[in-house]
């Protein structure tokens, strides 16, 4: 597990530097299952958490290499926020994007060919777009990415 690395809600470009180094390793994670990449938003002051119930933390899990360390489309990100399931269907959709609640998950899905090639910035700015809608009136400070190695789907 690689230590946080913090960034501005405007300048997601850290987590593109994170998203493209785990594609580019094709890494297959420390169980085989994948490597993801965690985008999370900072939390709200505790009198705004009070009365928005918005306390919890909100998290983007970037789907980048999935079994053996393949990297495709679509793209996945597991919104773990205090919607729960309903988090996706909160936001509406993207030109070239999908939502969708699985087994009591929410999902934003980045659709694309092999024939387009990857938009890794699009799918960095896609999971910071999610969270910050999903938070009421976000920071532009105190956001922070990760590689967490240790996935085990299923």
């Amino acid at each position: 597990m690689d230590s946080w690395v913090p960034f501005r809600r405007s300048r997601p470009d850290r987590v593109v530097e994170l998203v493209r180094r785990v594609a580019e390793a094709g890494d297959p994670g420390e169980h085989g299952e994948g490597v993801e990449v965690v985008v999370e938003a900072p939390r709200t002051t505790w009198w705004r958490a009070l009365f928005n119930r918005d306390d919890t933390l909100a998290q983007a899990r970037i789907v980048v290499t999935r079994e053996g360390g393949a990297v495709r489309y679509p793209f996945d990100i597991q919104l773990v926020t205090a919607y729960g399931a309903g988090a996706a269907h909160r936001l509406g959709t993207r030109p070239g994007w999908a939502v969708s609640n699985s087994a009591g998950m929410a999902f934003v899905i980045q659709k694309g060919t092999h024939r387009t090639g990857f938009d890794f910035e699009e799918l960095a700015a896609g999971a910071v777009a999610a969270l910050a809608k999903l938070r009421r009136k976000p920071r532009e400070r105190g956001w922070r990415a990760r590689i967490d190695r240790s996935v085990k789907r299923g």
